[in-house]
């Protein structure tokens, strides 16, 4: 029987920097990991899992129990070659994908369990009565997947399968990286983006401290059987090459792809309430179905930008908490204080996750991995991130203004004589203690305009952050607030002209229109001055 080893085949998904699109083996990736602009693949789950892989691999080979070490491998510009090498001496058989007895992720054939379509594997495809969840376009393999592919899938599998189904020894609980979104710093290339991320023993132990031998899960002789309370997690190692499914990859040897899988639970995190990974955004509540730490989710109607002021207020550890934003903030103090590395003057935060319907939280609709562009100097005072978040609160304040102007519209003309309350609801929110029909609040939902909104504030708030350190923040807040006005304006008069279109009454139209630019033309530069009930929770 001939073998698949991912030590050794050219498997990983990269581009380098000449744009050039390549496969390489798992050693090959971080050997060449400074001339590759990064891994390159259409699947968000599939890039977040290979990103970890290589963590979990550079984990193993370099020695980084402290900031000096991290600080020497950074200087180097690259990876230990050497030490890489000396790692995959006689481990090939460990990182084969069709190794008889301990194929790689996988466990052996399981006569009890059913043999799927090998479109179960691609958790963004649609399989029996699971619909699509992948946003940029149709999945591979829905007969056949070469073992490259297959590969790739089987790490994101591990990594983001879904809960919910019976299973054996218990039913399906969500992987580790299902609940809330990622957050990976991206440097200039691959090893940038792996070195930023790796971080020390020391940091990482405020997640993941090591209790017990850590290691690689393909290093593991004797894995401990799954319990449903929940398998505490010894350290980095264990966690970044988590087994959260029993699943064997079914070959057809003679063309050398794989037709089919089962798949059935296997461990599963406990559900304490505690931080266990780096880099998820972790919000602290009080509510009685979940306490303690929770990760933070995407929203389907809100990018990931809008997060940026939560992003970076959690790299202090206020009420939210990223660690590997804290570790990007320490990094960076270590870069002033002692001047004895070179950070990018930026980085991009990828931001990878479901979204879902904030009319229902439970729906999953689909995977995003949106890319957020930063200044490091943001991060030098706690009160630039505060002026983030006021710029935020700005643009939240002119959404509720936009969101009730709409609504409003919609009230107007289906109940004319109601123009008066429509009015007192566009100025005061819920303060005016009137009651919007339900049908208005659900076509003003339709009518998009809170989409062409935001969407066209996402490069004037990239300006406006990259502005912060530089400017005095009343010029920053003056520039963006007037092009608030200007974006909320064009929204908004695009409700109104295709309401003139349809014939609506210009006299209601061109009051609310009235009302609206006077409401707009102050923008309250004091949140206790003047707050809307209705306003979004940012």
């Amino acid at each position: 029987m001939s073998g698949f080893s991912l030590w050794t085949e050219a498997w990983i998904p990269v581009e380098d920097l000449e744009g050039r699109l390549l496969k390489v083996s798992l050693p090959e990736a971080l050997r060449q990991a400074h001339m590759l602009r990064g891994v390159s693949d259409p699947s968000p789950l599939i890039t977040v899992a290979l990103h970890r892989l290589l963590l979990a691999v550079i984990w193993r080979t370099h020695p980084l129990e402290s900031s000096g070490d991290w600080e020497r491998l950074w200087k180097s510009g690259r990876f230990d070659s050497e030490a890489i090498a000396a790692y995959g001496e006689g481990r090939e058989e460990q990182f084969d994908l069709l190794h008889p007895t301990r194929p790689f992720y996988q466990v052996p054939f399981m006569p009890d369990e059913k043999v799927h379509p090998v479109a179960a594997l691609a958790l963004e495809a649609a399989s029996g009565n699971n619909p699509a969840l992948f946003d940029h376009g149709r999945v591979e393999g829905d007969t056949v997947l070469p073992l490259d592919r297959a590969a790739c899938y089987l790490l994101a599998h591990q990594a983001f399968a879904v809960g919910g189904g019976v299973s054996r020894p218990f039913n399906r609980m969500d992987a580790p990286l299902t609940k809330g979104f990622i957050v990976e710093v991206l440097g200039r290339n691959l090893f940038e983006t792996l070195a930023l991320n790796v971080m020390t023993r020391h940091f990482w132990d405020q997640v993941a401290p090591v209790i017990d031998e850590d290691r690689p899960f393909w290093e593991e002789t004797d894995p401990p059987e799954p319990v449903k309370e929940g398998t505490t997690v010894r350290g980095p190692l264990h966690y970044l090459t988590w087994q959260s499914r029993r699943i064997h990859l079914v070959v057809d040897q003679d063309r050398q792809v794989v037709t089919g899988c089962q798949i059935a639970q296997r461990y599963c995190l406990p559900k304490d309430g505690q931080r266990v990974d780096p880099g998820k955004c972790y919000v602290r509540t009080d509510d009685k179905k979940s306490s303690g730490w929770q990760p933070r989710r995407l929203q389907k109607d809100r990018a990931a930008w809008r997060l940026t002021h939560v992003l970076l207020q959690s790299a202090f550890g206020h009420n939210d908490y990223t660690l590997v934003l804290k570790w990007l903030a320490a990094l960076r103090q270590r870069e002033r204080d002692l001047g004895t590395i070179q950070l990018p003057k930026s980085v991009s935060l990828a931001v990878s996750g479901l979204t879902t319907d904030p009319q229902l939280a439970a729906k999953i609709d689909l995977w995003r991995r949106e890319e957020i562009h930063l200044p490091l100097a943001i991060l030098d005072q706690p009160d630039l991130v505060n002026r983030v978040w006021t710029l935020m609160e700005d643009a939240a304040w002119v959404e509720s203004l936009l969101k009730r102007s709409t609504e409003a519209v919609y009230w107007a003309l289906s109940e004319r004589q109601q123009l008066r309350d429509s009015l007192a609801y566009l100025h005061l929110g819920r303060r005016a203690k009137v009651q919007v029909p339900s049908e208005a609040v659900n076509i003003a939902r339709g009518d998009q305009v809170l989409v062409r909104y935001w969407s066209a504030m996402e490069a004037p708030f990239r300006k406006a952050l990259f502005a912060l350190p530089e400017r005095a923040f009343d010029e920053v807040r003056s520039e963006w607030q007037a092009q608030l006005r200007k974006t909320a304006r064009s929204a908004f008069e695009a409700t109104l002209a295709a309401q003139r279109g349809s014939g609506a009454p210009w006299e209601i139209l061109t009051v609310i229109h009235d009302a609206f630019s006077r409401r707009l033309a102050r923008i309250p530069m004091d949140r206790e001055e003047e707050m809307d009930d209705d306003g979004d929770d940012n």
